[in-house]
């Protein structure tokens, strides 16, 4: 989000991120949990996958993997719920176990989710209503017909700015098309949503929609992640230079700067969420793009945001409306991150080991409570939990879906946590006030 003032920070930028964690990810050996069966074989060093029970080797699968190298922070451990989360279960039917292993039967959390999970498949809740997305698909783009119409037809600045609201909501909601196509929800199937993804993340909405997606899959398998053998932070989309909301955060932060901008963080987080979103995840996603569709898909965004600013009359407005829209859809940045900022921060070697998968997605977020009405405000990411567990279920099922969460939650004694918008938001100020107090540059 904030790449204008991320160099100068930390003397790095977030497009190096990504061959940053290909380097550690390499130097990485984790124990794992599950007990081998076949002594011949060693799952760690041999990327081995466990998934119910059975080892598959993934060495030469590891550079096709459309997730990225993410797949071998999972090497030697039972990855049986993060496979479920974001894949169907044929993908593997061309592939032959090469050993087995033994499941902890102890592990009541996993147990229960995974038989939620198929609950749900057999009850139709990962089955998507095209007629749905299609009456969501038909409102979004009438509200850039609108956008068009105050700019075009009507004379008023007010009118005009008044249509840069409605560009906002019209960008906001392609984003939560991107999301939903980007995690295969729409048609299931990996080509036609990516394409999806880039239509309506890329052209529509103005940010790489491969970029985003594959920060993502990192966010979604480790959230709210770090790797303390390798001094890392692993979350793509919970880290910025200029916030550390988790005192696990600190040792990130070693200069005078990131200093003063994190003592002041709860007083900024709004502002630049707001005012400087759209711009810094605008430069993030492209600076290091190179992928042709993205590129064309990219420059048609600006081409119709562009068309569509200069029919206003002097440079005074143009810059007003476009500085209205961008801020009105900065309130998105803001929803995205009130889910995560004020909750715990886990380190990988617990995860899918001492700490079940499903279990840190439980405790890692926020849901928001609100009217069924109002679920288009927050495209449904106001059932935070769900989505994180049980990604590749349409967002229109959500609402059904929470209520056996809700349950097993119970009946587990896991903290299912929800609360309106404006809780959360200060929820997550008093987290980043808290932070600042307690942050030093001395790492004593």
């Amino acid at each position: 989000m904030t790449a204008l003032v991320e160099e100068t920070l930390d003397g790095t930028n977030r497009g190096s991120t990504d061959s940053t964690r290909k380097s550690q990810i390499k130097k990485r050996r984790t124990p794992s949990d599950a007990t081998n069966n076949n002594t011949d074989i060693d799952p760690v060093n041999q990327q081995l996958i466990g998934i119910d029970g059975k080892w598959y080797d993934v060495t030469s699968f590891i550079p096709h993997h459309p997730g990225g190298e993410i797949i071998k922070l999972f090497a030697g451990k039972d990855a049986s719920a993060v496979f479920r989360g974001f894949h169907e279960r044929d993908v593997l039917k061309n592939r032959k176990p090469v050993g087995q292993y033994t499941r902890d039967c102890s592990q009541k959390i996993h147990k229960a989710f995974a038989d939620l999970h198929l609950y749900f498949q057999h009850e139709g809740y990962f089955k998507t209503s095209l007629q749905w997305y299609a009456v969501k698909v038909i409102i979004t783009f009438t509200l850039l017909l609108t956008s068009i119409y105050l700019v075009v037809s009507c004379q008023e600045w007010h009118y005009h700015y008044l249509g840069a609201v409605f560009l906002a909501a019209f960008w906001q909601q392609n984003g939560f098309f991107m999301h939903d196509a980007m995690h295969t929800q729409i048609f299931h199937n990996r080509w036609i949503d990516n394409w999806l993804g880039t239509f309506f993340g890329t052209a529509c909405f103005g940010i790489s929609g491969s970029w985003w997606r594959d920060e993502h899959f990192y966010h979604h398998a480790l959230v709210n992640t770090i790797d303390s053998v390798n001094n890392q932070r692993l979350d793509p989309q919970m880290q910025e230079p200029i916030w550390a909301q988790n005192k696990k955060l600190c040792r990130f932060y070693q200069t005078y700067i990131q200093y003063l901008f994190i003592k002041i963080q709860h007083i900024t987080f709004i502002p630049v969420c707001v005012f400087i979103g759209r711009i810094g995840i605008t430069i993030d996603s492209f600076k290091q793009e190179r992928r042709i569709h993205e590129l064309l898909a990219g420059l048609i965004h600006w081409t119709w945001v562009l068309l569509l600013v200069l029919q206003l009359p002097t440079l005074r407005e143009k810059l007003i409306f476009y500085g209205i829209a961008s801020s009105c859809e900065g309130i998105l940045h803001i929803q995205l991150l009130v889910s995560h900022y004020a909750k715990p921060f886990f380190d990988l070697d617990k995860i899918s080991t001492s700490l079940d998968w499903y279990e840190m997605q439980i405790k890692s977020n926020i849901n928001i409570v609100c009217p069924e009405w109002l679920d288009w405000f927050h495209g449904g990411l106001n059932f935070h939990i769900e989505h994180h567990l049980y990604p590749l279920m349409p967002r229109h099922n959500y609402r059904r879906a929470s209520r056996h969460i809700k349950r097993v939650c119970h009946e587990l004694g896991l903290e299912y946590d929800e609360c309106p918008w404006s809780t959360a938001i200060v929820r997550t100020l008093r987290c980043l006030r808290q932070m600042s107090i307690h942050f030093k540059l001395d790492p004593r």
